[in-house]
Order: C-alpha cells, then sequence, then structure tokens
C-alpha cells in the first residue's frame, strides 16, 4: 500500500509541467530584453570611461610636457582603438619618426564616430587646448552608439577650449552606421 501511494505521488502531472513551462517561459521573456539592455549600457558606460581616460590623458601630457600632444584613432577607426603620440610632422597620423606616449584599444561598443575634425584625430596644444593642425580651435563630440536603435548612447563633448564634457542621450542614427 505504501508502494502504491508512493508512485501514486512521486511526479508531476502534465497539466503541472506545462504550467511551469510557461511561468518560466514569461518570466525570461520579461527578464532577457531588460538585461540585454542593461549589458549595453554597462558597455556603453566602460566605453565612455575608457575613451575619456585617454582624452584626459592627452590633455595633461600636452600640460606636462609643454608642447602638442595628439590622440589618433588606430587605422582611422576609433572602434579598433587609438594612440596618444608627440606628432613632429604635424600631419595627425603616427610615424615612424613620431613619439608613440600611449595606446589604447576600443572597448566593445557598437559603434564610435567622431563629427568633424574628431573623426580623424584630437590634439591638445601646450595649454591644454584642443586645436586643429593649422592652429584653429577644435571642438566636436564623439558618439558611443547603443547596439539597439533608438536607446540611449553616450557623448564625449569638446569645447573650444578642449574641456571634456559627458552625457547619455539618444544618439542620431546617421551616427551610428558603421
Amino acid at each position: 500500500m505504501l508502494k502504491e501511494r508512493a508512485m501514486k505521488n512521486g511526479g508531476f502531472t502534465l497539466v503541472e509541467m506545462l504550467t511551469a513551462l510557461a511561468v518560466i517561459t514569461l518570466i525570461l521573456s520579461i527578464g532577457l530584453p531588460s538585461f540585454g539592455k542593461l549589458v549595453d549600457s554597462h558597455r556603453l558606460d566602460v566605453g565612455k570611461e575608457q575613451l575619456a581616460r585617454s582624452i584626459q590623458q592627452t590633455r595633461e601630457e600636452a600640460l606636462r610636457r609643454n608642447q602638442a600632444v595628439t590622440m589618433a584613432p588606430l587605422n582611422g577607426d576609433w572602434n579598433e582603438g587609438w594612440r596618444i603620440f608627440i606628432d613632429h610632422n604635424r600631419n595627425a597620423a603616427f610615424d615612424a619618426e613620431d613619439e608613440l606616449l600611449a595606446e589604447d584599444f576600443a572597448a566593445r561598443v557598437s559603434h564610435i564616430h567622431g563629427s568633424g575634425a574628431l573623426a580623424k584625430y584630437l590634439r591638445y596644444n601646450a595649454m591644454g587646448e584642443s586645436e586643429l593642425l593649422h592652429g584653429g580651435f577644435l571642438a566636436g563630440t564623439l558618439y558611443l552608439c547603443p547596439a539597439q536603435q533608438g536607446g540611449d548612447g553616450r557623448r564625449l563633448i569638446i569645447n573650444r577650449v578642449g574641456r571634456l564634457r559627458m552625457d547619455a542621450s539618444e544618439i542620431p542614427a546617421s551616427y551610428c552606421l558603421p
């Protein structure tokens, strides 16, 4: 008799299994998209901080050395990473005669895009001001795009005297095309 009872109460019915599976599916369908957004947001924050640190380092090196220091993307693409160097021939590209100060690889974000001259380089003069190669002021924005269009990206904004400001806002789709 005990054996019969144990067999009778020892498992789940098909209805109970299907109900449990439906509840788990519902919980996962609600939770996974939120988790994906959280991971993307964290990647953008890490990328923003990494890029901001390098920009600050470029400015500090220019002030410390009392000469212009340049930061330029690897192979012309911020998504690959960047170099900080003293650009002896003032061409905003790292050459054999230039002095390498630092190199960093980009965090895993969807896309990094620079506006205007920032698409190719960032240069600080000896006074810590951002400048173009011919000496005019350099201002612009580096955009870090989210993986999903319509989500908040990150912007690193450099004003005409070289100060960096960061914010999170929706990035126009035109900046997020590879």
